[in-house]
């Protein structure tokens, strides 16, 4: 972490405020391995070939003691993320809560130089937050969540406010919360690749509202995530979307990633896109069958007897053809 420097650097210190080193970038995809094979989501008129389309967006390669923890798309305008993007590789992390402490913010948004006169131009700060000082109307939501960091460090590169959106704490503590607890636990069940270890692509981002906290940062009306990973020999992807307001539910079902794109197609009248291809393959990208090697430490005595029996059946064709030539 940094402190800003310059003229804002002694109210940044009486306030005790953490900043996140970070990088911005022209293309998205620089941050990191973030996103399914490789390509960016499409937004129209915000982001195409993973490059921001106009000047009120910035991409932020989310940095924190000198790693790359994940990507985010933020609205400078609003004071809010478009999405944030990351990888999920099951969560080992012991910090569950928000660990008592300011949010980070990001000092490279910010525009240095003595003619500044006010800092947090383009993002959202504590302060925003409060109706009077430790009284919260609306908490900070974190797009990548906590529980779905990988390592207790990943945990707290997630708490900086380019990351989070304003959500009604009950709805926070209550509905989407319980969206990431069963979004994580599919991805548990449903998510592996080829070495068999849990791996998921993830998007989760927020639909701009009509209202403001102290007539700067945007409140959400919506928020929505999704995920595509691989299924074993298939891909696999589920999604969904909710009100920023409380509602009593005590178990979800998990939309398709294809219900997910109509509805943001709809509110945001653009042709989204999430995830290459939609999310699928052509059959020749599909992983391959195990192998007679890999099968005899992997797979079931009968299915190993199998699958030698279809590699001796398919080596005496292609032996076959080869001698009628």
């Amino acid at each position: 972490m940094r402190l800003f420097v310059g003229s804002v650097i002694c109210v940044l210190l009486a306030l005790n405020f953490p900043g996140i080193v970070s990088k911005l970038e022209n293309n998205i995809t620089q941050c990191g391995d973030f996103f399914f094979q490789g390509k960016a989501p499409v937004f129209p008129e915000i982001l195409n070939d993973s490059v921001t389309q106009n000047d009120s967006y910035e991409i932020i390669c989310q940095t924190y003691k000198n790693k790359s923890r994940f990507a985010t798309l933020y609205n400078t305008t609003n004071k809010i993320p478009i999405f944030s993007a990351y990888k999920y590789t099951y969560q080992t992390t012991n910090r569950l809560g928000q660990m008592g402490q300011l949010w980070m913010t990001e000092s490279q948004l910010e525009p240095l130089g003595v003619e500044m006169s006010e800092p947090f131009v383009k993002q959202a700060r504590n302060q925003d937050y409060w109706i009077k000082k430790n009284i919260y109307k609306y908490i900070p939501g974190a797009l990548f969540p906590i529980r779905h960091a990988a390592d207790n460090e990943t945990a707290e590169s997630t708490l900086t406010l380019t990351n989070s959106v304003p959500l009604k704490d009950d709805f926070r503590k209550g509905l989407w919360s319980l969206v990431e607890n069963t979004t994580k636990e599919d991805m548990d069940i449903n998510c592996r690749d080829n070495n068999n270890n849990i791996v998921a692509y993830v998007l989760t981002g927020a639909i701009p509202g009509n209202e403001t906290l102290h007539n700067r940062v945007n409140i959400p009306s919506l928020v929505w995530t999704a995920f595509c990973c691989f299924n074993r020999t298939s891909l696999y992807s589920r999604g969904y979307w909710a009100e920023n307001k409380p509602r009593n539910e005590t178990e979800i079902d998990l939309k398709s990633l294809d219900d997910l794109q109509k509805f943001l197609r709809t509110n945001l009248q653009i042709e989204v896109q999430l995830f290459n291809n939609n999310c699928s393959v052509n059959a020749s990208q599909l992983r391959p069958i195990l192998n007679a090697s890999e099968c005899h430490n992997k797979c079931h005595p009968l299915l190993q007897y199998v699958t030698e029996f279809i590699l001796y059946i398919l080596q005496g064709i292609s032996n076959m053809l080869v001698s009628t030539k």
